[in-house]
């Protein structure tokens, strides 16, 4: 296998969001959470993660309750931000304590140069991981969460009316391709993290 400059710290953008959900997928085999548990969507998730603030987002509505199996979803295929923001205000308190967490776990999980800022991966410059770390919690992901990895195969996602098709071109273009996650900003470029059926 090749490997370039694997151990430094870049913005990883959205690919983030792989840390994101093993904390959700952890609290959920810990039954510490239930899917069908309802959270809030904050004036903060709406605004820096909704529609208006010009990323990807589920659209959910402001004050609403979204189920955590929704919000998933929403975050798995549609890189959605406004579903991050409520997933970490609603699981800490607030984005920050979150991400405190993430941090925390995933260095826990032997990703060294994980620094997470954002439940989201928008650009922050102290918000860093490594592409070795990507790779190490990818493979815990899959490994130890493969009720839970399935949706990362899942080709699109309707959510209040609105179809959107999942972000990771692998699955149409690359034949047992199953997941994982995009990511992009302007700062970070454009990144992906992919995977294929295993025997």
């Amino acid at each position: 296998m090749f490997e370039k400059d694997a151990d430094t710290a870049i913005p990883p953008a959205s690919m983030s969001k792989l840390m994101t959900m093993i904390m959700v997928f952890e609290a959920l085999k810990s039954r510490k959470l239930p899917l069908d548990q309802e959270l809030a969507i904050s004036e903060n998730a709406w605004r820096r993660g909704g529609a208006s603030s010009g990323g990807s987002t589920m659209y959910a509505e402001l004050n609403s309750r979204v189920k955590l199996s929704d919000l998933i979803q929403g975050v798995v295929v549609q890189s959605a931000n406004d579903a991050c923001i409520a997933i970490a205000e609603g699981m800490a308190g607030s984005e920050d304590a979150f991400s405190q967490r993430m941090t925390e776990r995933a260095r826990e999980l032997g990703a060294a140069n994980a620094t997470f800022r954002n439940a989201t991966g928008l650009p922050d410059p102290e918000h860093r991981m490594s592409v070795r770390d990507l790779s190490t919690l990818s493979r815990y992901l899959i490994t130890t969460f493969p009720e839970y990895y399935k949706y990362y195969s899942i080709p699109e996602f309707t959510w209040n009316k609105i179809r959107q098709q999942n972000r990771n071109p692998l699955l149409k273009d690359y034949p047992g391709a199953d997941g994982m996650k995009t990511g992009y900003t302007k700062e970070a470029g454009y990144g992906l993290v992919g995977s294929a059926m295993r025997d």
